[in-house]
């Protein structure tokens, strides 16, 4: 138990550190708009598009595996919200520098934190045109959670980590699924040999 209350103090320390400690103009105008998912609708919309377009069938297969990552990282990190129950920050420390809207989901694990790693993952192995920035903004995302005042460093943190697990999973189930049907196969797995590529052999 002592261990638990040590492990959150530490997260009530970070979340103020960086919900006070790093407040500025910038980061108050920038973090709302990561944390929207509205704002990544029409970006993403068009990004897929363009992939479909340049890859057809092959960038059909790698976005859903894409959406399959997300749907089952968002489906379980729903349940472990219920499974854990820890209310917000903006609910309890009556100090919080709050940019959103508080609501009454749980805290534990931050959903965006999770969905967003899931997917970088997923993308980062299914080697998807864009993954890098993928991930930075993955990190962003997660940053900003805890930036508004809606979630402790600790649930990103241990949303990124579930997240990346999903993502880990739904791709390498993918990888084994593109060696049995070569012409889905992502188009950088292409020109090696079958079975010995980075990706698929990791």
């Amino acid at each position: 138990m002592d261990l638990l209350a040590a492990a959150h103090s530490a997260d009530v320390w970070g979340f103020l550190a960086i919900n006070h400690g790093s407040r500025n103009p910038l980061f108050d105008a920038l973090m709302p708009v990561l944390s929207d998912k509205r704002y990544a609708l029409l970006p993403g919309a068009v990004a897929a598009l363009t992939f479909l377009v340049w890859q057809g069938r092959r960038a059909a297969a790698t976005l859903l595996v894409l959406g399959v990552a997300v749907g089952l990282s968002d489906w379980s990190g729903a349940l472990l919200k219920d499974a854990l129950q820890r209310i917000r920050p903006c609910h309890v420390i009556p100090a919080v520098h709050l940019l959103a809207g508080c609501t009454r989901s749980f805290s534990l694990p931050s959903n965006h934190a999770v969905n967003m790693a899931a997917l970088a993952t997923a993308a980062w192995i299914t080697r998807t045109p864009g993954r890098l920035f993928l991930c930075v903004l993955a990190a962003g995302v997660a940053f900003s959670r805890v930036y508004l005042g809606v979630h402790y460093p600790g649930d990103v943190l241990l949303g990124a980590l579930w997240g990346v697990a999903i993502g880990w999973l739904v791709a390498q189930a993918a990888l084994r699924a593109f060696k049995r049907f070569p012409s889905l196969r992502p188009p950088q797995e292409t020109h090696g040999i079958p079975g010995h590529s980075a990706s698929i052999s990791s």
